[in-house]
């Protein structure tokens, strides 16, 4: 902060005040301090990505994720734009995830958006913002995720069902790294990594002009693809077991055993709704309240219910005891949910889910988190 080569004999001429010298000795040791706090802050950080890291860890001992692992080393190691690819429910946001918190960014903020689960006329305000006054009803300024992301990460999930609009502002943000406003006649400057997922064949969405060309070249630097649980069937018993011990964990009960013959079941299904439905079935299973769990738990988790079993209990429903009679609400609960379930595992992304049940996107991502649904 301040310091003389000698003592000096006229120490006066280099000091104005005396209190000059007693402030300098003052502001070292509050920078010293700040300096002390600031390194304390950031092993708190570091020790919570390590914690974030450990909690989103990649499952699996098969040569696709010993391969899927490296590949999410190489990202972390510089900031190009990732295209993420594969099924619904094979853990594309979890490999995102992984890359910004593997990479010099970690510390900063991860930001997630399902692209089809906002509405085409708000999603232009919800990535780039808007000023205050800038159309009725914007009676506050308000940041788009592309402001809060700055200097971290933002994770476009289903980045194909973005409306066309939309991506060609995106092209811009990307290419000249600023946003435009509304209601603003500067733009912003950020520092945002992208990376982009997507469960459809997305060229073919270029060839039906649903896409443009342009910015599918400008997301497709680097791709990963992710293969769907069928192609790894070595992971599925170690994927279960995992499940098992981290919701146990959570209900504070003891994890249950699998038999040979309930294992035997997990492995020889297809799981269309791969990694996803794993962890829904998972569920289920514990929910019995059983500690060693055989083939026919697995299978009515599966949803194999016996003919007899479905006539007795559909939708767990007991039509044979008068005394557990349901209210209608939680009857119509318990079907929503199971129906809900079915309709996801067996459709290729939310969107499409919503499509299916007639729902708009966020009337379907409602009715999801009422029903428990994640």
């Amino acid at each position: 902060m301040w310091y003389c080569t000698k003592y000096p004999g006229d120490i006066e001429a280099y000091i104005y005040q005396p209190t000059d010298f007693i402030l300098s000795i003052f502001n070292a040791a509050e920078k010293r301090r700040l300096e002390l706090e600031q390194q304390r802050s950031n092993r708190k950080l570091s020790q919570n990505v390590e914690d974030i890291l450990r909690e989103k860890r990649i499952i699996g001992e098969s040569e696709v994720v010993q391969k899927l692992k490296q590949q999410i080393a190489m990202c972390a190691n510089n900031d190009a734009i990732v295209l993420i690819r594969g099924l619904s429910g094979t853990g594309k946001e979890l490999v995102a995830a992984n890359i910004h918190y593997q990479s010099r960014r970690r510390l900063e903020k991860f930001v997630a958006i399902n692209c089809g689960s906002l509405p085409q006329d708000l999603i232009e305000s919800e990535l780039f913002g808007f000023e205050k006054g800038a159309f009725t009803g914007a009676q506050e300024r308000k940041k788009g995720l592309f402001e809060i992301a700055d200097n971290g990460t933002l994770f476009l999930d289903e980045i194909a069902e973005m409306p066309l609009s939309a991506q060609v502002k995106l092209l811009r943000v990307i290419q000249e790294g600023e946003i435009d406003k509304i209601g603003r006649t500067e733009k912003v400057k950020v520092n945002v990594r992208v990376i982009a997922a997507t469960n459809k064949h997305i060229e073919e969405e270029v060839r039906a002009k649903r896409f443009r060309e342009d910015l599918y070249y400008r997301l497709n630097v680097v791709s990963i693809w992710l293969q769907p649980l069928r192609e790894r069937r070595q992971d599925i018993l170690l994927l279960a077991q995992h499940f098992m011990q981290k919701f146990s964990a959570d209900m504070g009960r003891e994890t249950p055993h699998l038999s040979e013959a309930a294992r035997e079941v997990l492995l020889r299904y297809e799981w269309p709704g791969n990694v996803r439905e794993l962890q829904n079935v998972v569920q289920r299973l514990l929910f019995t309240g059983e500690r060693e769990l055989g083939r026919s738990e697995v299978e009515i988790a599966l949803g194999w219910l016996h003919r007899d079993r479905a006539a007795k209990d559909p939708n767990g429903i007991d039509f044979t005891n008068p005394d557990k009679i349901l209210p209608l609400r939680e009857v119509e609960k318990r079907f929503r949910e199971k129906y809900f379930r079915f309709v996801r595992d067996h459709a290729g992304s939310d969107a499409e889910a919503a499509r299916l049940l007639g729902l708009a996107p966020p009337n379907y991502h409602r009715m999801c988190k009422e029903l428990g649904l994640k």
